[in-house]
């Protein structure tokens, strides 16, 4: 069923493409432009016979262009006499097709050859057409050097309409890989940091286990009701349990992202263009008054990219989140090299940050994030994971710099060594 509507769509095409044409050497003789998009029609659809195609194609033009002479003569005669020489054409070029393109599958076929075969079956197809309406005489040279100049240049014309074709849809998938391999680096980012976190957490959990076991031992050395001795090693069984699936969900994201993508490195120029991508379509839905702007004054690689991204994007989402009511809102994002060191500065003139919370905006849970409307709280570790990313795997620094009404400054330095992977004296 979709063969048959590939080939009646092919000849509606064709039919309609029909009306750019012009009448020379024979009455009912013409030139038409929709001869130059045949072969690309039967380029891209190489599944199917030509001879079905070029066969459907004569039927359906013949019948469209013998209805309107038909309106126009009244004359079935010779209605049938203009068409029937029509039908010939499409029946030689699909037949010629056919033997010179199609059935060669083993040959390697590159776009020459099908310049070679377009420009054959055009001018074979033409002769065969005309020398049925001159009753195969009155050849002329004019007449043969015009074909071939006609079919030379249908044939150039097809090749040109399939090289742009083919141009078009690589650049889409070109586009289509660079966006899956965008989301597939923010995603993976985002996993990394949760890891991060969860083991930094995992830690925590190995703490309250100690401390539940040694709770349970210390009401075994008193004499406290067997209940509470009993409920104590509970306690410390069940922290064990949650440890242990705990365990078992890092292992499974960390196969996940897999070990070799630490081993690539990403110029910051790309890191840069994958957030600022990411940052403009979260500004077109949640705040349309706010403008990104990225500086970079010294192009470096970077090892832990995810890592980067993850501070990053959680810095520039913080500083658009605070300018909520914000008229012309900017983040400013200014990366640079100075004395061994890396440098990324992000600024904005949102709301700022009270004096008095800036030493505890670093800690996990504190936040002054609240909804009026829903009472919701933000859980705050977004600013816990950029200080714990920055001091556990980049070995950095970062200050923050606020005034209240008037925003907020976070810079962070990171030596040269720790962002590129290689010591200061491979790079001298």
């Amino acid at each position: 069923m979709k063969k048959i509507k590939s080939i009646f769509i092919i000849a509606i095409v064709v039919a309609l493409a029909s009306q750019v044409n012009i009448n020379i050497f024979a009455p009912g003789f013409i030139i038409a432009l929709s001869v130059a998009i045949l072969p690309v029609f039967l380029y891209f659809y190489k599944q199917i016979n030509p001879i079905e195609i070029l066969f459907a194609t004569g039927i359906i033009y013949s019948l469209y262009k013998g209805m309107f002479l038909y309106f126009s003569t009244n004359n079935f005669h010779i209605t049938i006499r203009f068409i029937e020489t029509d039908v010939l054409f499409y029946f030689s070029y699909g037949i010629l097709f056919y033997l010179l393109y199609w059935k060669k599958k083993k040959k390697k076929k590159g776009i020459t050859y099908l310049f070679f075969c377009a420009f054959l079956c055009d001018l074979l197809s033409n002769i065969i057409e005309i020398s049925t309406m001159i009753h195969f005489r009155g050849y002329s040279y004019l007449m043969f050097q015009d074909l071939v100049i006609i079919a030379f240049v249908r044939a150039i014309i097809s090749v040109c309409i399939i090289l742009l074709i083919k141009h078009y849809k690589s650049l889409l998938i070109k586009e289509e890989h660079e966006e899956r391999y965008r989301k597939l680096i923010l995603m993976t980012s985002s996993i990394k940091s949760e890891i991060y976190f969860m083991n930094k957490n995992n830690s925590d959990i190995e703490d309250v286990m100690k401390k539940a076991y040694l709770l349970y031992k210390t009401i075994s050395q008193q004499k406290y009701p067997s209940e509470l001795k009993n409920l104590s090693l509970d306690i410390a069984k069940d922290v064990h349990e949650i440890k242990k699936d705990y365990i078992s969900v890092i292992k499974g994201l960390e196969e996940m992202v897999g070990e070799k993508t630490d081993n690539v490195k990403m110029d910051i120029k790309d890191i840069v263009n994958i957030i600022g991508m990411d940052v403009m379509e979260y500004i077109k839905r949640n705040n349309p008054n706010v403008t990104l702007k990225f500086e970079i004054k010294n192009n470096f690689n970077v090892v832990e990219h995810f890592y980067l991204v993850c501070i990053l994007r959680n810095l520039i989402y913080n500083s658009i989140e605070a300018m909520d009511k914000t008229k012309n809102g900017y983040v400013k994002i200014l990366i640079s090299k100075s004395q061994e060191e890396c440098i990324f500065i992000i600024s904005d003139n949102g709301k700022g940050i009270k004096e008095k919370d800036i030493e505890y905006i670093f800690n996990p849970g504190f936040s002054t994030k609240f909804n009026g409307e829903t009472g919701d709280i933000c859980r705050g570790i977004g600013l816990a994971h950029v200080n714990g990313i920055v001091n556990d795997v980049f070995s950095g620094t970062i200050d923050v710099h606020s005034i209240t009404g008037k925003g907020t400054e976070f810079v962070i330095k990171i030596k040269q060594d720790k962002m590129e992977g290689v010591s200061v004296c491979d790079t001298i």
